[in-house]
């Protein structure tokens, strides 16, 4: 496809893309050329200076696609006619500008309870092979205490600690878009990294060549010993401890990252602080995590004033005030 290789460099260069991100702009904008290339309009086929509105709209409408994944080939074909009008300069203006994408739905995410958290900590313990014990719990232990997607805490190396009075105090987070930023570590994320920094030091003495030193988190024995652990291996070893602690959801390293927030959230955490820890963009994201539990609600119903005039110990079957005088709240 002509302007691709233009276009992978300008979403990783220019847009600071992941290479993830970019294999699905690019699958998306494939597949719309494929739609082109045997829908001709008129016995002719559309070249990119030739696609307008109309045509985009009719792939979209042919998707039959969920929200999500409609908003995703939006995107991708926003960010592609963008290249090819301001960058590449092939097409006179971007067609997409006038298409409304659905809106995303906002949905409490599911998150682990407290105790959840500790059964699946001491699962970790208990059915963990030895080698492996201490790396596994005190990994679940940091995860949920600071909240790092997955790709970001097996990203991690040595000189993204900081330390204070001898104990991490920080860590320097490289997240999407390539944007940097500093988590500060909770009394459990301190604790839990300082156990597991002080054991992987007397690994590093009898590692392999090839092992990856600078890594924080590593395999500790087997055959891959000393190799930097995989986002895909976090997720296996997540899965296995939640089903040995019989939790009754899914356990993944975002389920951990909601379960951060939420608490963070519920210990009354400001928003601002919470997105920047987090590594989102923008502060409307943080909605998701303003869900309350029945006590919470129940306390939001206690502190409303008494507009009845009714005491606590009134029945609701005693008589209600005058209705000239409701008629008039």
């Amino acid at each position: 496809m002509k302007h691709e290789k233009g276009f992978s460099q300008y979403l990783k260069i220019e847009k600071g893309r992941s290479d993830k991100t970019i294999a699905a702009y690019l699958g998306d904008i494939s597949r719309f050329r494929i739609h082109l290339d045997e829908n001709p309009e008129e016995g002719l086929v559309l070249g990119w200076e030739d696609v307008q509105t109309k045509h985009i709209r009719a792939y979209l409408s042919e998707l039959d696609a969920s929200p999500a994944y409609f908003r995703r080939v939006h995107s991708s074909l926003k960010v592609w006619f963008d290249y090819l009008h301001s960058v590449a300069e092939v097409v006179p203006s971007n067609p997409t500008l006038t298409i409304s994408k659905p809106k995303k739905a906002q949905h409490h995410p599911k998150v682990l309870s407290v105790l959840e958290v500790r059964k699946l900590i001491e699962s970790a313990v208990e059915e963990s092979r030895q080698s492996e014990r201490l790396r596994n719990w005190t990994l679940i232990a940091f995860l949920v205490n600071t909240g790092l997607r997955v790709s970001e805490l097996c990203d991690l190396n040595d000189s993204s600690v900081k330390y204070r009075d001898g104990l991490p105090h920080s860590v320097t987070v490289i997240g999407k878009g390539n944007k940097e930023r500093t988590v500060v570590l909770s009394d459990n994320a301190q604790t839990s990294l300082h156990q597991w920094l002080r054991y992987r030091k007397q690994l590093l003495a009898d590692l392999p060549p090839g092992s990856d030193r600078d890594a924080i988190w590593i395999i500790p024995a087997g055959p891959r010993l000393g190799k930097r652990l995989s986002p895909a291996a976090v997720r296996k070893l997540l899965k296995r401890f939640g089903n040995f602690a019989n939790i009754q959801k899914t356990v993944h390293p975002h389920k951990l990252r909601h379960t951060f927030a939420t608490e963070a959230v519920r210990g009354g955490a400001k928003l601002h602080a919470l997105r920047d820890a987090l590594g989102h963009a923008r502060l409307d994201t943080m909605g998701i995590y303003l869900h309350a539990d029945e006590t919470e609600l129940e306390a939001v119903a206690a502190v409303l004033p008494d507009v009845l005039g009714n005491s606590k110990k009134k029945k609701l079957s005693e008589e209600l005030p005058d209705e000239k005088l409701l008629s008039g709240i």
